[in-house]
């Protein structure tokens, strides 16, 4: 027998739901499409997914609380996910890159009716971005974004995939389906155009999110050796669950191994790497660090496991890069924050953090093995902000105290930062150059959008010697879903690129392991 859910936001009934005793609160909010942030998947271990079970009772952890009777869930403020849009972004270069990518605003609602479309798309493990697009011309006419529905079942896919180990992929893949079909519908909503003439779909993500969204098991890469079920760049039938044309294709951006996508073969074709002789260094930072290093017409890449500290997760006063998020903190004769949305500040999202520690090293609060010192160990007026939450040090951010930065989560961030900093080094030292031989430098990805070079720099992220090189360029996987999208030149491009990439295995790796502990060391001033 059911039980009676009704579920509340800001005072208001958003929708009743039908749950079973014995099933998580988290599980049935998700099964009833509202997002709740749960960065653990559902462990208990984040603590991010608090509801109350009143108005003004105290919050219960949702993945840890059972449905029992009938119930009234409060849900905590509507999170509106930062994404950044990079729908009239141009990335010159190669012949095949040169589109120029229009808005839909103004026009006519019937202009788009008869069109033949095709929607790009970027899986990210936090958000979706569908690009619909006129596949005559390439011309950009909606976009539509969103969190990725999945998101309730772990922040990054390492949690994902063990959910599939332990209930199955089919509801994964339910989601994601889902959620490809609403941003579809709600693109084409916004410029009148119509559904039914979508004949293409290209996705660039990665491998774990290539999986599910065609339908196969990611279970196989949670264990060694890492074994995927494909590795993508072919063209397969959309299937009858996505508003589109009948016969319409859906193509996956080629993915390189288990934990480097089509996101990132995307990405680097988009940046304009196949015209670079190099040496150059990609790099995308997500939950996983993504590198790619080209010398000449050879790519080298590898994945390192960063965690999810730099989206916020796993980090005691962690968020998403939402309204209320601290995104960047200075030190200027005194401590200036800035704010997403203007607001009263609720956390830190991941380049507040990164800014956060950049500060801390740089007043001397924090040493070169990443102690947080005590206040009377400080000759700097940083200081007075150095307390304690829990019995241990922590840096107080705001004046009453209410978010904070502890000595856990800096040692969180070192240990992401040297993972990344160590795979670059592993991959410089394969093929014997030195980091001030590095040509060019590409930031990618809405982390890399986002954060500070210097900051990063400072803490040890990559080489002080990157920054007059280093060049942000955003949302490139997603960029490079629309150029396949539109042309066959550049799928088999992304195909020559796989197939000129060395995979280099961290995990057996001597190299990382030595520079793994060297790089958790922070520089020190005169490095």
């Amino acid at each position: 027998m059911s039980d009676l859910i009704k579920l509340f936001r800001s005072g208001e009934m958003i929708c009743e739901t039908e749950g079973v005793p014995g099933e998580t609160l988290l599980a049935r909010i998700s099964a009833a499409g509202v997002f709740l942030d749960a960065p653990c998947g559902g462990q208990g271990k984040c603590g991010k997914c608090l509801v109350r079970l009143a108005p003004d009772s105290e919050p219960v952890l949702a993945c840890q609380t059972l449905v029992e009777g009938d119930m009234d869930i409060y849900l905590p403020d509507e999170m509106e996910m930062k994404i950044a849009d990079s729908g009239k972004q141009v990335l010159g270069g190669a012949e095949h890159r040169s589109l120029e990518f229009g808005g839909a605003g103004g026009v006519d609602p019937g202009k788009w009716a008869e069109h033949r479309l095709g929607v790009a798309v970027d899986i990210g493990t936090t958000s979706v971005v569908a690009h619909l697009t006129d596949l005559d011309t390439g011309e950009r006419i909606a976009t539509a974004s969103g969190v990725n529905a999945q998101r309730p079942y772990g922040a990054d896919v390492i949690s994902r995939i063990q959910y599939s180990a332990d209930n199955g992929h089919d509801a994964l893949t339910r989601l994601i389906r889902e959620q490809l079909s609403k941003l579809m519908l709600d693109a084409c909503a916004s410029s009148g155009a119509n559904a039914e003439n979508i004949e293409y779909i290209s996705i660039a993500a990665n491998t774990i999110m290539e999986h599910l969204a065609a339908g196969y098991s990611p279970v196989g890469m949670g264990i060694v050796p890492f074994t995927t079920v494909s590795l993508f760049g072919e063209e397969m039938a959309a299937g009858g669950d996505l508003p589109v044309a009948g016969g319409a294709l859906l193509y996956f951006a080629p993915a390189i191994s288990a934990y480097v996508g089509g996101d990132i073969t995307a990405g680097m074709l988009a940046a304009g790497l196949e015209d670079m002789p190099g040496p150059v260094v990609y790099l995308d930072i997500g939950t996983n660090g993504e590198i790619a290093l080209k010398q000449g017409d050879k790519y080298y890449c590898c994945a390192t496991a960063a965690g999810p500290a730099f989206e916020g997760a796993e980090i005691t006063m962690g968020m998403a890069a939402v309204n209320g998020a601290i995104n960047h903190v200075k030190w200027n004769g005194g401590l200036k924050l800035s704010v997403v949305g203007e607001q009263t500040p609720r956390g830190l999202c991941g380049s507040g953090l990164l800014d956060a520690l950049a500060v801390l090293l740089e007043t001397g609060a924090v040493d070169e093995t990443g102690r947080l010192l005590d206040p009377d160990e400080i000759s700097h007026g940083i200081s007075a902000h150095i307390s304690t939450a829990g019995g241990k040090n922590a840096f107080m951010l705001t004046a009453d105290n209410s978010v904070y930065m502890t000595a856990s989560d800096i040692r969180k961030l070192q240990l992401a930062k040297s993972a990344i900093a160590a795979g670059i080094q592993t991959l410089l030292r394969h093929i014997g150059v030195a980091e001030d031989g590095v040509k060019q430098f590409i930031l990618a990805g809405g982390f890399g959008s986002f954060m500070d070079q210097y900051s990063a720099a400072r803490i040890g992220l990559f080489p002080a010697s990157f920054l007059p090189v280093a060049k942000t360029l955003g949302n490139t996987a997603g960029e490079g879903a629309a150029i396949a999208l539109c042309s066959a030149q550049a799928r088999a491009s992304l195909e020559s690129i796989r197939a000129r990439c060395e995979y280099i295995e961290l995990s057996t790796s001597p190299v990382f392991n030595e520079q793994f502990v060297e790089q958790m060391m922070f520089p020190g001033e005169d490095d």
